[in-house]
C-alpha cells in the first residue's frame, strides 16, 4: 500500500474537513467536472463511501482511501492506494478540491511520505529538498564571503601596522577613492547633460 500525507496549516481545519466530506458524500456528482483529473474512471454513487465527524473523516473510493483529521491549526490529509497512479489520482482530487474551497484564503497542499518530518510541529510545512539545498548553498557562500573579508581585513591591518607601509597604503587608497569619485562624477555629469540636451 502506497501512502502520502499533507499537513495543511489553517485556522479552520474542522470547517474544511466537513466541507470536503459533505462534498464527496454528495454521491459523486461533483466528480463529473474533474478540472485536472481527466484520467479518473467514471464512478457510481455506490462506489463512494464517506464517514465524518467534526474532527475526523474517511473517504473510500475504488482506487484508494483518504483519511482526514482536524488538528489544532492543521488539517491532516492521509491518502492510501495500491499503486502510484491511484495515489496520484487521490492526491490530485484532494488538492483540487482544497484549492477550490479555499479561494478566498488559499491553502497550500504539500504532499510527502508519512514519517518524513514526523517531529515537525503540526502546522509547519516541511521544507522541500530543493529549497534545503539552496539554503545550504546560500549559507556556504555567505560563510566563504565572511572568511574572505576577515582575511582581507587582517592582512590590511597587518600591513598598516608596519610603520613604513602606512604612508604608502593610505596614499594609494586616497588616490583610488579620488579616481573613482572623478569617474563616477564625470559619468553622472554626462548623463545629466544628455537628459537636458
Amino acid at each position: 500500500m502506497l501512502t502520502a500525507e499533507a499537513r495543511i496549516p489553517t485556522d479552520r481545519p474542522g470547517r474544511y474537513l466537513v466541507q470536503l466530506c459533505k462534498h464527496f458524500d454528495n454521491k459523486g456528482r461533483h466528480l463529473t467536472h474533474r478540472p485536472r483529473t481527466h484520467t479518473l474512471p467514471e464512478l457510481r454513487p455506490d462506489q463512494i463511501q464517506v464517514e465524518w465527524t467534526d474532527s475526523d473523516g474517511t473517504l473510500r473510493l475504488p482506487w484508494g482511501q483518504c483519511i482526514l483529521q482536524a488538528l489544532p491549526g492543521t488539517l491532516r490529509v492521509h491518502v492510501e492506494a495500491d499503486d502510484q497512479e491511484n495515489l496520484e489520482r487521490l492526491q490530485d482530487l484532494v488538492s483540487t478540491h482544497i484549492d477550490r474551497f479555499s479561494r478566498r484564503d488559499p491553502l497550500r497542499v504539500e504532499w510527502r511520505s508519512p514519517g518524513a518530518d514526523v517531529d515537525a510541529p503540526s502546522g509547519e510545512a516541511a521544507v522541500p529538498p530543493h529549497q534545503q539545498t539552496g539554503s545550504r548553498t546560500r549559507f556556504i557562500v555567505i560563510g566563504v564571503a565572511v572568511v574572505a573579508v576577515a582575511l582581507h581585513l587582517a592582512l590590511g591591518g597587518t600591513v598598516l601596522a608596519h610603520t613604513p607601509w602606512t604612508g604608502w597604503v593610505v596614499g594609494f587608497l586616497v588616490t583610488v577613492v579620488a579616481v573613482k569619485a572623478a569617474l563616477v562624477g564625470g559619468l553622472a555629469l554626462r548623463r545629466h547633460r544628455s537628459r537636458i540636451g
